[in-house]
């Protein structure tokens, strides 16, 4: 894999978790309106505990934003330059499966190719941290090779 190609990456990376952070925004938009009650009508018991819910999901919603924007400003500052060692911003290749190191991340398309974020807190990280293509590591009882690194 090349610059470019890890450039390309990035950047599907960092649009995948702003379209996240944008629909959690929408939501909490959603619930923080659900619980407002106009206090020129008149509403029930149970209009009351609906807006209450709402408002605490609300707030579940906000808390869960502030993280996302924690993980895009973490994934906008890591070092994407090509390297042959795992490490953050490295992509790793375990298995067939494509992960880009540094980052939390649900599974995102990118040229026609599946990653998904591995953060340095994982303990699989803590299995190849530091090794290179074709390097092996023992994870949950079995014998693994690091197919590739970029």
């Amino acid at each position: 894999m090349d610059a470019d190609a890890k450039l390309r990456v990035r950047e599907a990376l960092l649009a995948h978790l702003e379209a996240q952070q944008r629909v959690t925004g929408t939501a909490v938009g959603r619930e923080d309106s659900a619980a407002r009650l106009d206090q020129d009508s008149s509403f029930s018991v149970d209009d009351q505990s609906q807006a209450a819910v709402a408002g605490d999901l609300g707030g579940l919603y906000a808390q869960v934003e502030e993280r996302q924007h924690s993980t895009v400003a973490n994934a906008e500052s890591i070092d994407f330059t090509p390297t042959s060692e795992v490490r953050p911003g490295a992509i790793v290749v375990l298995d067939g499966d494509h992960y880009v190191v540094g980052v939390v991340s649900s599974p995102f398309e990118c040229d026609g190719v599946t990653y998904e974020g591995m953060t340095t807190g994982a303990p699989l990280f803590a299995a190849i941290k530091g090794l290179h293509a074709g390097g092996t590591f023992t994870f949950a009882g079995a014998e693994h090779r690091v197919d590739s690194v970029a």
